[in-house]
């Protein structure tokens, strides 16, 4: 048996065959004020234009189209058609539906509702589930600056998420969800791409001019393309004057969409804790990126490390030997353990005593 729903609502609230309106956003938004009182999402569905004047549109429930068979997909795939990642789907092939067309009367153009279709095969969501409906979620101008931000500190839409729900009191406040969230980090990110690198370089001028300890260089290459960029702030230099005998020099590889290797300057304060003191970006490991970073750090602190430790890069020993003359370089003790299997021979290896003596 096939349920039937008619939604029940005040009769200013329900579209009328019939009923005129000033333009097509008006009739949308007097559609979804009807739906969201009812409790159903909606989904613009089709549109005919001429001479780029929209003469049709077609809105339906969310929950029209139904979902092929599993029949049908096993079919597909004994075909020999690529099966498309499994999701589920409450759509039930609703027909509940509302079409308008353009008319002009008097001259004055807008659009008539031509038909509606009020009834659903499926219930309507309830009052206290509504805040969830994708037609009562939106992302306002202080959702994007909080998500922006968040970015910014690399704080991922979950947790942001979380933090919105503490701020305003609760998940019925947000007025949005994870996915909400996610999208709209995605869309942010989507859009700053091509132009962030510039981004970054304002942002590092604003600092400089708030700060005169704040030291910042980069390189771009005949395509006017970022390949190297190196900072420093005052609190970095200040760590590097009191804790900075021994620095520490180490790279990652390629973790970013650009492929930039970051490349930060590190060391302990008194405590052991580690304390940064200077960063830099690459775009390759060989002889003459490091020396470039080498060069801006003994600038920018005035006197070379008395010793620097990193692992075992040809790129960064030659740099070192070519620019930081009097400093001694040190290979990484990690690096060494981390050979340590394929450089002792296996009956060293099972020989406790000889462990304790390379150990110390």
């Amino acid at each position: 048996m096939t349920l039937v729903v008619v939604p029940d609502c005040s009769p200013e609230l329900k579209p009328v065959v019939g009923q005129k309106f000033q333009s097509l956003e008006f009739a949308f938004a007097f559609y979804d004020v009807y739906a969201r009182a009812v409790g159903f999402d909606t989904r613009k569905q089709g549109m005919r234009k001429v001479d780029d004047v929209t003469t049709w549109y077609y809105v339906v429930c969310n929950m029209e189209w139904k979902k092929k068979s599993n029949d049908d997909d096993q079919l597909n795939a004994r075909s020999g058609f690529s099966m498309k990642r499994m999701r589920l789907s409450k759509r039930c092939g609703c027909k509940a539906s509302v079409s308008f067309k353009f008319f002009s009367e008097g001259g004055l153009p807008g659009y008539i509702i031509q038909e509606f279709s009020e009834a659903h095969n499926h219930h309507m969501v309830e009052s206290k589930h509504q805040q969830f409906m994708s037609i009562n979620r939106k992302l306002d101008d202080v959702h994007q600056k909080f998500i922006l931000d968040r970015s910014k500190a690399n704080i991922g839409p979950t947790l942001t998420f979380k933090v919105l729900k503490e701020i305003l009191g609760g998940f019925d406040l947000v007025g949005c969800t994870v996915g909400d969230i996610s999208n709209a980090s995605r869309d942010i990110k989507a859009y700053a791409h091509g132009f962030d690198v510039q981004m970054v370089l304002d942002d590092m001028a604003k600092k400089k001019e708030m700060s005169e300890a704040f030291t910042y260089h980069y390189e771009v290459n005949a395509s006017n393309q970022l390949v190297a960029l190196f900072w420093c702030d005052g609190l970095m230099k200040r760590n590097y004057h009191m804790f900075g005998d021994i620095v520490a020099f180490d790279s990652t590889y390629n973790t970013n969409r650009y492929c930039m290797i970051f490349t930060p300057f590190t060391g302990k304060d008194n405590h052991g804790r580690p304390v940064t003191f200077a960063a830099g970006l690459v775009c390759n490991e060989k002889t003459g990126a490091f020396a470039w970073l080498f060069r801006h750090f003994v600038e920018c602190m005035g006197v070379a490390p008395k010793m620097i430790v990193t692992d075992q890069d040809l790129g960064m020993r030659s740099a070192i030997e070519e620019v930081l003359v009097g400093t001694r370089h040190r290979w990484c003790m990690w690096h060494i353990m981390h050979k340590w299997a394929t450089k002792v021979p296996n009956r060293l290896l099972r020989d406790d005593d000889f462990k304790k003596k390379f150990n110390a």
